[in-house]
């Protein structure tokens, strides 16, 4: 779980200013241990200031985890390496730490503006947006800090333009060796829900393999002396884009940047030493050639996986509409079928005279179908605006306690027909901001499922907390039939049922959470499920805590004033 914003850590989070304290102190350490090893090994070879500033990777990924919580973390580390490490002057130091800290922050906070809803990698516009933010908007605020910094005692146009592409280009490049695979294994950003190698939960032997044979060909190619005169060897190395598109196809892109950054090690590493197929006496700076090596790698492993993705998306949004035309021909017809039915026997006047009581349930059973049906196309619409993105919140003061109480209210009858005693723990009076109509939606979605799957005499309940970090949560939990763990994805997928044998047993077209869901992420929250088959279910939904309004006499830790009420069948 996340706490504030998209990357923030839980475990971070969630334990206050003394996890925040340590984290700060591990970035400072990273970023300090990173920039001695650059400026040692660089150096030794007369290549510092480094073509190539590791720590800049650590310094944006601490940026996206914290923002400006962990800010002291990168400004200290930055600090601590150029004045231990490089000793300018202490003006210098502190221009360049300030903003080696900004600009991180900065293009952290832009990110998170411009993150798609389904991740950074998932897309193409997401990796265009980690991109810009991360390697053109991030170092171009290093830079110029590290420029008028080095300048301010030499003014010169051209110095500070030099200084200027050369930060920018060394902080870029850092940024791409380490940030992606550090974001990937942290866990900050989610890959593809979708299996390109057909072979879920695992890779094959062929795919271990190449992922080895790339990494042992990396070694060889970049440790082994080089050939004077020969331009040939020199474009080996780039041929390892084939390969790494097996890796990120085939495997995952966390595999495949993961190697990205490898190579990229193993290059920089064995070129500085004078190995290797980039050594050659007509370049300047071989260097150079390690950087356009990474930037074509890691921009090819992320672009074709963002592009796989979309295109698997559209192929599952054709998937879902071919599903919707066989899921919902019966549920639609069913009613059609009803209100024709019954209007001819109506307007054919079956029973004389028209006052007889046959009419009369006649015209029930046509009020009642055309409910139903209303009620379907309305879940048809619902869904359809929230998959196109057409779905506006209208946000206002909204009592969270009242919602509840209307929602229970609505499924009293069909939880006493199944005996279903139906309990709430919620406190007193919670305001929150929000869209009524979409709160009350999601909580009837919850409810109206939770005594649909529950046997006679069963329990639903509902419970509410809240706290200033966590932020607001609500529980619908039951002891209904469970929910395999296989399914428990696929139920928010719409259209799927978690008991497909018990489609025709139990009314539904399986569009309920699918829009639960929709709305819920709209509100900027999330909803997870918790099942075991024969035991009940638990749906928790988490909204962020902003939509709390703090002057309505909600008391932290959200205690209920309010005793259990049931509602017993």
């Amino acid at each position: 779980m996340r706490g504030k914003g998209p990357w923030v850590l839980a475990i971070v989070d969630e334990r206050g200013p003394f996890a925040w304290l340590i984290a700060n102190v591990v970035v400072t350490a990273l970023y300090f241990a990173l920039g001695f090893a650059v400026a040692r090994f660089f150096a030794a070879y007369g290549l510092f200031p480094a073509p190539i500033w590791l720590p800049a990777g650590v310094a944006m990924v601490a940026a996206m985890v914290g923002e400006a919580r962990l800010l002291p973390g990168i400004f200290l580390g930055s600090f601590l390496t150029n004045d231990l490490l490089f000793a300018p002057e202490l003006y210098v130091t502190t221009i360049i730490s300030v903003t080696n800290g900004l600009g991180p922050v900065v293009g952290a906070m832009v990110l998170r503006r411009l993150r798609p809803c389904s991740g950074l990698f998932t897309s193409f516009a997401g990796v265009l947006a980690f991109l810009v933010c991360t390697t053109f908007l991030n170092p171009a605020i290093t830079a110029t800090g590290g420029a008028i910094a080095t300048t301010l005692g030499h003014p010169s146009l051209a110095l500070f333009y030099s200084i200027w592409v050369n930060w920018w280009l060394s902080d870029s490049g850092g940024t791409l060796y380490l940030a992606p695979a550090l974001i990937l294994w942290l866990g900050l950003e989610q890959e593809s829900e979708f299996e390109l190698s057909g072979t879920p939960g695992g890779f094959s032997r062929r795919d271990l393999a190449v992922w080895a044979w790339i990494a042992a060909v990396s070694v060889v190619l970049f440790l082994t002396p080089p050939l004077r005169g020969t331009y040939i060897r020199s474009a080996f190395p780039f041929l390892l884009v084939v390969p790494l598109s097996w890796i990120a196809l085939r495997m995952s892109l966390r595999s495949a940047y993961t190697l990205v950054s490898l190579v990229a090690i193993v290059a920089t590493a064995g070129t500085v030493a004078g190995y290797g197929p980039f050594q050659n006496h007509s370049l300047a700076n071989p260097l150079q050639l390690v950087g356009t090596l990474v930037v074509l790698l890691a921009m090819n492993v992320l672009t074709i996986v963002a592009l796989m993705s979309e295109r698997r998306e559209a192929e599952n949004a054709n998937k879902v509409k071919s599903m919707f035309l066989a899921k919902t021909s019966h549920e639609l017809r069913t009613p059609l079928n009803a209100i024709i039915g019954f209007s001819s026997l109506i307007g054919a006047q079956a029973h004389e005279p028209l006052t007889d009581k046959k009419y009369v349930d006649y015209a029930r059973l046509i009020q009642s179908s055309g409910r139903h049906l209303l009620a379907l196309i309305d879940d048809l619409l619902e869904m359809a605006k929230i998959e196109a993105g057409r779905l506006e919140l209208h946000d206002e003061r909204m009592s969270l306690t009242g919602a509840i109480e209307d929602a229970v209210a609505l499924i009293t009858i069909p939880a006493q027909t199944k005996s279903i005693a139906v309990t709430t723990a919620v406190p007193h009076e919670v305001m929150i901001t929000a869209d009524p109509k979409a709160i009350r939606q999601i909580l009837l979605n919850l409810l109206s499922n939770a005594v649909k799957y529950t046997p006679e005499g069963g329990e639903v309940g509902v419970t509410v907390s809240f706290g200033d970090r966590e932020g607001l949560t609500i529980r619908v939990s039951d002891t209904g039939v469970g929910i395999p763990a296989d399914a428990i994805e696929r139920v928010f997928t719409p259209f799927e049922r978690a008991h497909r044998d018990a489609i025709h047993k139990i009314e539904g077209t399986g569009l309920g959470l699918a829009i639960t869901r929709g709305l819920v992420r709209l509100h900027g929250g999330e909803i997870t499920l918790q099942s075991r088959v024969g035991e009940g279910t638990i749906v928790t939904v988490t909204l962020p805590p902003d939509r709390l309004v703090r002057d309505a006499g909600n008391r932290r830790g959200g205690n209920p004033d309010l005793p259990t009420r049931a509602t017993a069948g």
